[in-house]
């Protein structure tokens, strides 16, 4: 497996979050951004919050990611990367 990390990734990890849409975050594509701002995860701080209310527990964020937004299996593990890398690097 390559290290390769995808451009949108590396642009979010590159500054702080402040007040960007969640469809900035890695993973987050137009209707996923729609069904999430539906449920008012409008920001990327919002969705950063609920990961970090799940304790950033990996799985189980995924897992609501598939259940309450209808995220697909490859996106919410590439958004809990994201977010994980996001923590590493700036908190």
């Amino acid at each position: 497996m390559t290290n390769y990390i995808s451009t949108k990734l590396r642009t979010f990890l590159g500054e702080p979050m402040g007040e960007k849409c969640v469809a900035f975050v890695d993973g987050v594509d137009k209707d996923l951004a729609i069904r999430l701002m539906s449920f008012g995860f409008d920001k990327a701080y919002v969705l950063l919050g609920q990961y970090l209310l799940m304790h950033k527990k990996e799985d189980d964020f995924q897992m609501w990611l598939m259940l309450r937004c209808g995220a697909t299996q490859q996106e919410a593990q590439k958004i809990s990367i994201c977010l994980r890398e996001w923590c590493s690097t700036f908190i």
